[in-house]
């Protein structure tokens, strides 16, 4: 059995081998194609890292320049937190001082303070339901002993909301009438008024004796009978 022809130089039958350029250059083009799918591999895996979180030196980065910029933001955030607290506390500051009430004098008109913190008013300031009240009465002498001797009432007025009275007629006779009557007098800025009487022959000076007196208050141009007036009975001892 003959075997298969050999190639012979010049011969007419030749043997033809595979184009071994041809072969090199598929296996490169292969090669590259293996490299493309690599890096395209490589570039998706860096790119989903990213996205996920640091898993690569440049996902790290990303992250690290995010985070710097989420603090940034925080400290922006925190700074101007507290310039709005800081400045709602200096409003408030300001709307306290400012809102801070003044204290008015309320009550009756023409008030005077005292030396004794006691406040006096006019007559005319006591209206009803107020009347006028004969809260003092004081004798000069405690004890009348002679007849020779004038007898001194000092009365004091005030209202029955405890303001002194000033400017407050005011009446004193003896009952019986025993002693001389004064006429009407008014009392002073501290509610103060002294009304002298003369004892009469009648005036009785025995121990244990008293001799009494009306007096009465009022304000000038109301009844005697009504308004704001008052009424009181006092004695002095005698001997």
């Amino acid at each position: 059995m003959q075997g298969p022809p050999s190639k012979r130089e010049g011969g007419p039958f030749v043997k033809h081998r595979p184009d071994i350029p041809w072969r090199s250059r598929a296996w490169i083009r292969a090669a590259g194609s293996v490299a493309a799918l690599a890096v395209l591999a490589v570039l998706g895996y860096i790119a989903s890292a990213g996205a996920a979180g640091p898993l690569s030196p440049l996902a790290d980065s990303t992250t690290t320049g995010t985070t710097g910029s989420t603090d940034s933001t925080s400290s922006s955030t925190s700074s101007s937190t507290s310039t709005s607290t800081s400045t709602s506390t200096s409003t408030t500051t300001s709307t306290t001082s400012t809102s801070t009430p003044t204290t008015t004098t309320a009550g009756p008109e023409g008030q005077i303070k005292l030396a004794n913190g006691k406040t006096s008013i006019p007559v005319t300031s006591v209206v009803l339901p107020a009347r006028l009240v004969i809260d003092s009465i004081h004798f000069t002498p405690s004890v009348a002993t002679s007849r020779r001797s004038p007898v001194s009432v000092r009365v004091h007025v005030s209202d029955t909301r405890g303001f002194v009275v000033r400017g407050a007629l005011v009446f004193v006779r003896s009952t019986p009438l025993v002693t001389s009557t004064p006429p009407e007098q008014i009392t002073n800025q501290s509610g103060f008024v002294t009304l002298t009487t003369f004892p009469r022959a009648t005036f009785p000076l025995k121990r244990g004796f008293h001799v009494q007196f009306f007096l009465r208050t009022r304000k000038e141009g109301e009844s005697m009978l009504a308004g704001v007036s008052t009424r009181r009975l006092a004695q002095v001892a005698t001997r």
